[in-house]
């Protein structure tokens, strides 16, 4: 029997459609405290067994709860952790502006900061060096986190498990000669991170192109990103290497310092 609304067959666009509904329903609760089913199948316009399906995946999920008494579905408590990652993406990106330039002053070589999205790690802001010879700056680029100094970092805060998730075949993708490429090799790489807290890339993402890394924590402590110093292979020995995480960590625990910070405060403290 009809209820007035049409339902898409099972199949690829029907994922789509089901995928652009959630994310209606979600925008919808950046306005509204809460939505009934009732309400969820009027604003989709489907019909409301439909409404529910989605809501009850979202609540599994954990981006919707339900009050038991009203039955209503409100935000959830993972829509409330993207939220706060993306403003704390936002924060150690304007947190660490200043310190980045200084960095790069300092140390003459590109500087970034970099962030975990999964397997891969994204640059969030980048300034080039004034070496002749350096790397560019990467805002806004991906690479493979296995392959990058910064991604191990961020790779060494996690748990066993969760890298077990992230990397459930041993083999690994490449960029360079020079890259890990298997998972067993990675997770000695990571334990050796975790005991001198910082990591290197020797060409292992591009070739002629070695990196340092240390991370930036949260208030919390845990490692929000990663402070990455690029520097033309030839350069970077073992001395070198000392020399770029001394003045890194220097700057990361400025970094830090702002995060602490009240943000009415920030401004002062830079």
């Amino acid at each position: 029997m009809s209820n007035g609304t049409t339902e898409p067959e099972p199949g690829t666009d029907y994922r789509v459609s089901s995928v652009d509904n959630a994310m209606t329903l979600l925008a919808a609760l950046k306005d509204l405290p809460s939505l009934a089913v009732k309400e969820a199948a009027a604003l989709l316009g489907v019909a409301p067994s439909t409404a529910h399906r989605l809501l009850t995946t979202l609540q599994g999920q954990g981006f919707v709860a339900q009050n038991p008494e009203t039955r209503r579905y409100g935000a959830g408590p993972a829509l409330f952790e993207v939220a706060l990652a993306a403003l704390q993406r936002a924060d150690v990106r304007r947190a660490a502006r200043a310190h980045l330039v200084a960095l790069s002053a300092e140390v003459r070589e590109t500087v970034s900061l970099t962030v975990l999205e999964g397997t891969s790690v994204r640059f969030i802001d980048s300034i080039e060096g004034l070496e002749r010879v350096r790397g560019v700056a990467r805002s806004g680029a991906t690479l493979p986190a296995h392959c990058t100094a910064g991604g191990k970092v961020l790779l060494a805060a996690l748990s066993d498990v969760e890298l077990q998730r992230l990397y459930p075949n041993e083999e690994l993708r490449p960029l360079t000669v020079h890259s890990i490429t298997g998972r067993a090799e990675l997770f000695d790489e990571l334990a050796a991170v975790r005991r001198r807290h910082y990591a290197t890339s020797f060409e292992q993402s591009t070739v002629g192109l070695s990196a340092t890394s240390v991370p930036v924590n949260d208030p919390q402590g845990r490692p929000i990103a990663a402070l990455v110093v690029s520097v033309f292979a030839a350069r970077l020995d073992n001395d070198t290497v000392t020399a770029l995480v001394e003045a890194s960590s220097a700057r990361a625990r400025r970094v830090e310092e702002e995060l602490r910070a009240p943000l009415s405060e920030l401004s002062a403290r830079v």
